[in-house]
């Protein structure tokens, strides 16, 4: 099991954490992409114990069969509420182009923490905007200055179901990331927690629905945990490393 394991830690570092999967850029991983979809299909025939024991903690990813951001319980929220794979996977990728063009925003660290003592999810991932404005040959400096954050999503009621757990998304902010200034927008807007879960139901469309989640739980032991979305994306975690 363990050369099964690092093989899949290798591919997920091949593929910039599976990132190099996506086909709106190429079609250059392919192998890599189907390679993977069989290791982890034979990590998840062997026998594991699902338990809040098991899923406590914290937890950091490593790989996502699709966009990394899809983790988060706010955009599996959004997953849900638009009831149609198709739709939900144009929304992404519009949301992708958005805020990835050019260069204009990149992930780095993404990472959960499970409290079922607290019954409460939160997620959080790294951003740095405008890390890289030349215009190459004309010259060197920096058009746009460089800032960023850490996004973090709380959700509430978090339940272990068998083999899944579900939650409801409860609200966001963004607070400072060590070395990365924050920017003056940044600072206008960190540190504020934004109500999602209040804005989401009076939204008309939701209907007075409350923002809830699932995903199952495909294998988990003391250091590594596969993850399944509504739609079949994977979701691979390990432990932080010690430091």
């Amino acid at each position: 099991m363990d050369t099964l394991k690092t093989q899949i830690i290798q591919i997920a570092a091949l593929t910039d954490r599976g990132q190099r999967h996506n086909k709106l850029v190429s079609n250059a991983y392919t192998a890599e992409e189907n390679h993977m979809k069989t290791l982890v299909n034979e990590l998840v025939e062997y026998p594991c114990s699902i338990d809040e024991a098991a899923l406590e903690g914290e937890w950091e990813l490593v790989y996502a069969s699709c966009e990394l951001f899809r983790s988060s319980p706010f955009f599996l929220a959004i997953e849900k509420a638009l009831k149609n794979e198709a739709r939900s996977s144009l929304f992404f990728k519009l949301h992708l182009l958005q805020v990835g063009s050019w260069g204009a925003s990149t992930v780095g660290r993404v990472a959960q923490r499970l409290d079922f003592k607290s019954s409460q999810m939160e997620s959080e991932f790294d951003t740095i905007l405008f890390g890289l404005t030349v215009i190459p040959v004309l010259g060197w400096f920096k058009l746009l200055p460089t800032f960023g954050g850490t996004v973090v999503t709380v959700a509430k009621d978090l339940k272990l179901e068998g083999d899944a757990i579900s939650m409801e998304l409860l609200k966001t902010q963004v607070v400072e990331t060590e070395g990365v200034a924050p920017g003056l927008l940044g600072k206008l807007l960190m540190n504020r927690w934004a109500p999602v879960n209040t804005v989401w139901k009076i939204l008309p469309w939701n209907w007075g629905t409350p923002p809830t989640c699932s995903m199952t739980i495909k294998y988990v032991d003391a250091n590594m945990r596969v993850m399944e979305d509504m739609y079949g994306q994977i979701f691979v975690y390990t432990r932080p490393m010690l430091m």
